[in-house]
């Protein structure tokens, strides 16, 4: 029996995967997520209490050629439930990750999402321990040449906040 850190907190869940793989959504919200839970915890479910899901504001990338024709398009919001505890100690996350708004292409073009999520950290303290992960958005879009990458990365925390970190988001032309 693993023994449990409520201070000591670890990532679950899935570390990377594809959202939009050429230009088709692919998530798969079943598995397609990550959580920062106490360490010893495999199973959020252990956890109680959860509340959410949270969601940030709808971010978006755009891509635009020469003439300010739209190439590709990408519109998501982060998600994350929050708030479970063990055993009344903590505030964890789980199920954090992307809701797609938009996943657009035009014919020439092609468009990939990726998502990562790093960095699980202990906002709190030793005695009150809040859970936080950052999810990072990748968006990548290519035509017959040049292919152009722009990255969004958002931390969620378990007691339902969250902090935009370095996030390039907007048209692209």
């Amino acid at each position: 029996h693993a023994q449990i850190d409520p201070a000591t907190v670890v990532e679950i869940g899935e570390a990377l995967y594809e959202a939009v793989k050429d230009n088709q959504p692919v998530i798969n919200t079943a598995v397609d997520w990550a959580g920062a839970v106490p360490k010893g915890v495999t199973d959020w479910t252990k956890l109680e209490n959860w509340k959410g899901p949270a969601q940030s504001d709808s971010f978006y990338i755009e891509f635009k050629n020469g003439i300010g024709m739209k190439l590709t398009k990408f519109a998501w919001r982060f998600v994350w439930k929050y708030g479970g505890d063990m055993n009344g100690v903590g505030k964890y996350v789980t199920q954090a990750g992307i809701d797609i708004d938009t996943a657009y292409a035009y014919l020439s073009e092609h468009l990939d999402v990726e998502v990562k999520s790093l960095k699980p950290v202990n906002y709190g303290t030793s005695d009150a321990p809040v859970g936080g992960v950052d999810i990072q958005v990748s968006v990548s879009s290519h035509g017959l040449f040049e292919k152009t990458t722009k990255v969004c990365t958002m931390t969620v925390k378990g007691d339902g906040t969250s902090a935009l970190g370095t996030c390039e988001h907007g048209s692209f032309g």
